[in-house]
Parts: C-alpha cells; sequence; structure tokens
C-alpha cells in the first residue's frame, strides 16, 4: 500500500509542478501580479476619494521606468513589485510642492484637500509621534507593507481560484483521472514498481522542490505553449505519464454514462489535489519515502528464525 500511496502522491507533485509552470506563465502574460499591485496602489492612495494624487503617481518618471512592456490582453502594466523605499520617496516626490524645497512633513500634506481620507491618514500617520521627513518616509514604508500584505492576499485568492481551472483542465486534457490512476497501481505490479523509484531518485535528487522558471515581464501565446511543452518533455514527467498510460486512447471517449461520471469525478479529485501545490505533495512524498526506507531497513535486520529438527544421527536414534 505504500508504494500505491507514494506513486499517487509523486504523481500528483508532478502535476502539481506542471500546474505551478502553467499558473507563473498565465500571470506574467496578464500582468496579475501588477494589477493587484495596482488596486493595492488604490487603496493606499484613497482613488475611490479622490484619484488626483493616485494619476500623478501613475505618471511619475521613476515608476513609469518601472511599467511593463505593452502584450496583448494585459490587465496592468504596473510592475509585478514595488519596494517601499521606492513607494516612499515616489509618493514624497508626487507630494511635496514643485520646485520648493522640502523642510516638514506639512509640506507634503498641506496640498492635499481638506477633509480628504489621503490628508486624514497622512494627518494621523504624522501624529503618532513622526518629526522629521525621514522619519515619516520609514512610516510610509510600514504603511506601504501593510496594505500590500492585503493586497498579497488578494492576488492568493485569485491564483487559488485560477489553480483549481487550471487543475481541472490539466485532468481533462491529460485524462488524468485519480481513481483510474490507483486501480492501474493497485492491479500493475510493474507500473508500481517504476513509479517508485523514479519517485525515490526525484526525493534523493531534490532535497528542494526545483525552482520554476521565472518568465519574462510579457510572454506571448506561444511562449506559454513553449514553457508548457518543455515540462511535459521533461523526463521525470514523460516517465510518470508512459507508466500510468496517461492521455487519451481509442475508446476512451466511447463508454456509457457512468463510466463518464466516475471519470469526471476523478478528474475533480486532481484537480482539488493539483490545487493544493507542490510543497504540500512534496513534503508527504519525503514522508512517505522516509517510512518505507525505514520499513525496509527493519525487515533487512530481523533476526531470521531457525528451526531446529536435530542431527541425522539423533534421527535415526
Amino acid at each position: 500500500m505504500l508504494e500505491v500511496i507514494a506513486g499517487i502522491v509523486f504523481t500528483f507533485l508532478l502535476l502539481s509542478l506542471l500546474g505551478t509552470t502553467i499558473n507563473e506563465l498565465l500571470s506574467s502574460w496578464r500582468g496579475w501580479r501588477g494589477y493587484y499591485l495596482e488596486e493595492g496602489l488604490k487603496r493606499l492612495l484613497e482613488y475611490k476619494d479622490n484619484p488626483e494624487v493616485f494619476e500623478r503617481f501613475m505618471k511619475n518618471p521613476f515608476f513609469r521606468q518601472l511599467f511593463q512592456h505593452r502584450a496583448p490582453f494585459r490587465l496592468s502594466r504596473a510592475p509585478a513589485y514595488l519596494s517601499k523605499a521606492n513607494f516612499a520617496n515616489i509618493l514624497t516626490n508626487v507630494l511635496k510642492k514643485k520646485d520648493k524645497a522640502l523642510e516638514s512633513v506639512d509640506d507634503l500634506i498641506e496640498g492635499l484637500p481638506e477633509g480628504s481620507n489621503l490628508r486624514q491618514v497622512l494627518e494621523h500617520l504624522k501624529s503618532e509621534g513622526v518629526e522629521s521627513v525621514e522619519d515619516f518616509r520609514k512610516r510610509l514604508q510600514s504603511w506601504f507593507d501593510d496594505v500590500m500584505w492585503q493586497a498579497s492576499g488578494w492576488y492568493k485568492r485569485h491564483m487559488q481560484v485560477v489553480t483549481l481551472f487550471v487543475g481541472l483542465s490539466i485532468a481533462g486534457v491529460l485524462n488524468a483521472d485519480a481513481i483510474q490512476m490507483y486501480r492501474h497501481l493497485t492491479t500493475n505490479v510493474a507500473a508500481r514498481e517504476q513509479l517508485n523509484l523514479l519517485a525515490e531518485a526525484f526525493v534523493q535528487n531534490n532535497a528542494e522542490l526545483p525552482k520554476q522558471l521565472v518568465p519574462a515581464d510579457s510572454l506571448s501565446i506561444e511562449q506559454i505553449r513553449s514553457g508548457v511543452r518543455g515540462f511535459v518533455q521533461s523526463d521525470d514527467f514523460s516517465n510518470m505519464s508512459n507508466i500510468l498510460g496517461l492521455g487519451w486512447q481509442p475508446g476512451d471517449l466511447s463508454v456509457d454514462a457512468n463510466a463518464w461520471l466516475i471519470r469526471i469525478f476523478g478528474w475533480l479529485i486532481t484537480a482539488l489535489a493539483i490545487s493544493l501545490g507542490a510543497p504540500f505533495w512534496f513534503d508527504i512524498l519525503k514522508k512517505v519515502i522516509n517510512i518505507k526506507s525505514s520499513d525496509s531497513q527493519n525487515a533487512n535486520n530481523a533476526p531470521a528464525v531457525v528451526i531446529n529438527t536435530g542431527s541425522a544421527e539423533e534421527s535415526r536414534n
């Protein structure tokens, strides 16, 4: 049973790595990180109350240098990452009056409309005992970190939904039915042993999860296809796929309704497994392999049982 579990977990791990690859490529192509950074800036700069400061921030020359390239279907050209120091420097540059030296925190606040939400926030930050402009910049950095932590949560929740749909797509395209994979491993000893050898080699060769590709800031559909194709054609993935017989075979479509329901249920299980992420399955795989190794060592070290049947001479007597 441990061999079956190891094979299933290893399969879910590789499928999750494929899902991660697709997610990263899609995120880069669509500019999702930049989009949620922009949403975080809107929250910080009180866009709904007064969009002027946000628009000036976006038009700041230094910030525009960080923009991503134009790409079809991109949601936002905002950078995927903005340091807190850069945020504070850009914001102070936006708020201070042109051609006037910045001498105090009031020089940053006085230009904002009376009663505006952003002015109230900045006055609150000043009231926390901030005296110098440099101290105020540090407080702006902490404020940025707090709101960007929330924006990171928005991005992660969005990607959880995306991962579920990506996982379901992977399961459907590869016909990766978790129920059928389990049946295959429980009935096919050779497949089970081969997949376990792959799993053990993967754990031995990778102390940590292999680093995924870092996509460029602008990707085409062909680049996405190339990235996915490269992972699918890797040795570990192609060997696993061949052992389990993933993919569509003649006759797979011509099954009855009950078989289709079971298959779709198996796809859903696979999609949910992929949504848990590769780190989750990698940790479980290492534990299963360790348990298997311990059981194997205990079996090899177990004392042999010797049955004394007596000597031939005693038998004659």
